[in-house]
């Protein structure tokens, strides 16, 4: 059976689209001034004009740690306390709270337009990798015909060789990448070496937490990208954060973007966390927080937008949602043009779909995943930031979600007068 969607806006087209969706597949995207061929069986829905999107890639997602706070709270508002804060919160938590809180995040990611995510996961001891392996088991058979999901087990700062091996059963057991933050651990070009030793070992993509940090000196990007070349492992590594970067001076961040650029290393930015935990200990004027993503844009270095935390220590706000982080991005990174409004719908959608591995976007021949928006104009989809929207995934309409507004009748006849 065929669907047909009649009249949806797409961003960078001047007119009106006609999409055929056939077993879960677009089939053909057409002008509207083109006649339809009629078919039988086929289920047609007029949009209206409304905006249709790739659905949402949230490529850098924390799942484990969602939904802790206010149990777990960040006096300080710095990073190296919500790390302090959520390490000596592990031992009470089992797998039956870690899958409660995941469910309650991957329902969240779906109802605001998600329909592929990456989470990464600690790794910090053997029972909490165990725990953290058995619910992410567990919710990603639960939601698979809702939603694609892969998981990074994030290797300790300072890692052992028994730590080693937990790492390594995690790998061996439905873990697909392995990742970690090297620029926190007391040795950190030793830890990235055993990284990327595990990962060729393991045949595992790398995905890290990068110079988390607004000290210059924090820079163990260049390091990456050295490792990257000789591993050969150009296009499978990526670097999430990376905010040092602008706190240095714009010759050295360009040096460095260089070889990210050679290296064909994927950047992450994560404004809702960023934007909460640097710049602590600015005065007067504090920082954005976030990494050089404009000049990135620039120079064609492929870099994404993900929700990061949702609602712990690291950032107490977020829902999942990739349209906030993109209007935060847009703000954070001064990225106010309309061809930058397009860029930030890319960062959200199509770019980390792709990092992903998977066939994403609104082409014919691609899965039928899309979100559609209660908005007429693309121009306007950061600023209305509506809640109203309905979730497709492979052809088949998976969640609805409407927005009620009532008025006390004198106002709203005056509304409707204006």
């Amino acid at each position: 059976m065929q669907t047909l969607l009649q009249n949806a806006q797409l961003i960078g087209k001047n007119e009106l689209r006609n999409i055929t969706i056939e077993d879960g597949v677009i089939q053909s995207i057409q002008s509207v001034k083109l006649p339809i061929k009629q078919e039988e069986n086929v289920v047609t829905i007029n949009l209206e004009g409304k905006v249709i999107l790739p659905a949402f890639a949230d490529i850098h997602m924390h799942l484990d740690k969602a939904f802790t706070y206010p149990s777990i709270q960040n006096k300080s508002g710095t990073l190296s306390e919500a790390i302090r804060r959520f390490q000596d919160y592990q031992p009470s938590i089992n797998s039956e709270i870690l899958e409660l809180n995941m469910c309650k995040g991957i329902y969240s990611a779906i109802r605001h337009g998600t329909t592929s995510l990456r989470t990464h996961l600690d790794g910090d001891s053997t029972e909490y990798i165990k725990h953290v392996v058995e619910a992410y088991h567990a919710v990603k058979s639960k939601f698979s015909d809702y939603i694609h999901i892969e998981a990074v087990i994030m290797c300790p700062f300072n890692m052992t060789l028994e730590m080693e091996k937990d790492i390594r059963w995690a790998l061996n057991n439905g873990i697909e990448h392995i990742g970690g933050a090297p620029h926190l651990s007391e040795h950190p070009q030793k830890n990235l070496e055993r990284i990327f030793d595990i990962a060729i070992s393991e045949n595992a993509d790398i995905d890290l937490h990068v110079d988390e940090s607004d000290d210059p000196q924090v820079n163990t990007l260049p390091d990456i990208c050295k490792l990257t070349d000789e591993a050969n492992y150009n296009g499978r590594v990526i670097a999430g954060h990376c905010t040092s970067l602008s706190a240095m001076d714009k010759e050295q961040a360009h040096e460095i973007l260089q070889g990210v650029k050679e290296s064909k290393v994927s950047i992450v930015t994560l404004p809702g966390a960023n934007m909460y935990l640097q710049g602590r200990n600015d005065q007067g004027i504090i920082r954005r927080g976030l990494t050089r993503v404009k000049e990135m844009i620039e120079l064609d270095i492929p870099v994404t937008i993900g929700s990061d935390n949702i609602q712990d220590p690291f950032h107490p706000y977020g829902k999942a949602d990739l349209l906030q982080m993109a209007l935060l991005g847009s703000y954070g990174a001064q990225l106010t043009s309309e061809m930058h409004m397009n860029k930030l719908i890319d960062m959200i959608s199509i770019i980390p779909g792709h990092l992903m591995k998977r066939k994403h976007g609104l082409t014919p021949g691609c899965p039928a995943d899309f979100v559609i928006l209660e908005v007429r104009d693309p121009r306007l989809i950061l600023a209305e930031q509506t809640p109203a929207r309905e979730i497709w995934r492979n052809g088949r309409k998976i969640c609805k979600v409407t927005e009620v507004v009532e008025f006390d009748p004198l106002l709203s006849a005056k509304i409707t007068s204006i």
